[in-house]
């Protein structure tokens, strides 16, 4: 992929590239227990945090299929980092793509993850030309589990007790769209 596709805006949102400034906001809603709850990993440290953002600044096009990208999600007016969402073609088949979001406790129930994530999936269809893509979600993830059907995207499977997370056993739901049906529904 290259780095000059541009991403997308919508109404009160801009999907970017990690910046240097982003760190502080980032630091704060990944070190929240109730943010990494449902997350692969565990409430990031300061350092963690800037660390990880010195590794996606500039980058926020997916590269090596299998590799994950974050993308920040951003005010438009103001250019607060209000969350992000994640990107990776499959290593097995590039032409399908996972997708996972994050925002920030004190801006959800806004619409700002629903605005996002569309904003994300045009992205993956009229851009990046993907022919389907996928989202992963613990069943108990009642947020994730209502903004993924709201975006569009069908529950395709329920895997029980699939993944050993956090101490115990989970079920996790997956999520799917296609580009024909995205066209579709944008009729």
């Amino acid at each position: 992929m290259t780095q000059s596709i541009p991403l997308p805006t919508t109404t009160r949102l801009r999907l970017r590239a990690f910046q240097p400034t982003d760190v502080a906001a980032f630091a704060a809603y990944r070190a929240a227990p109730e943010v990494a709850r449902f997350q692969s990993w565990e409430p990031y440290s300061y350092p963690q945090a800037e660390a990880f953002v010195a590794g996606q600044v500039g980058s926020a096009i997916p590269g090596a299929p299998g590799s994950w990208v974050q993308i920040a999600i951003a005010r438009l007016d103001t250019d607060e980092l209000l969350g992000d969402c994640a990107l990776c073609l499959l290593a097995d088949e590039p032409r399908v793509g996972e997708i996972g979001i994050t925002l920030a406790p004190q801006h959800q129930g806004q619409g700002y993850a629903t605005e996002a994530l569309r904003a994300l999936l045009a992205f993956c269809f009229a851009q990046l030309g993907l022919h389907r893509v996928v989202a992963v979600t613990d069943c108990l993830n009642q947020g994730s589990v209502q903004l993924l059907s709201r975006v569009g995207m069908r529950r395709e499977a329920h895997f029980r007790q699939n993944i050993w997370f956090k101490g115990a056993w989970g079920d996790e739901y997956v999520y799917a769209l296609l580009q024909d049906e995205w066209v579709a529904a944008a009729g």
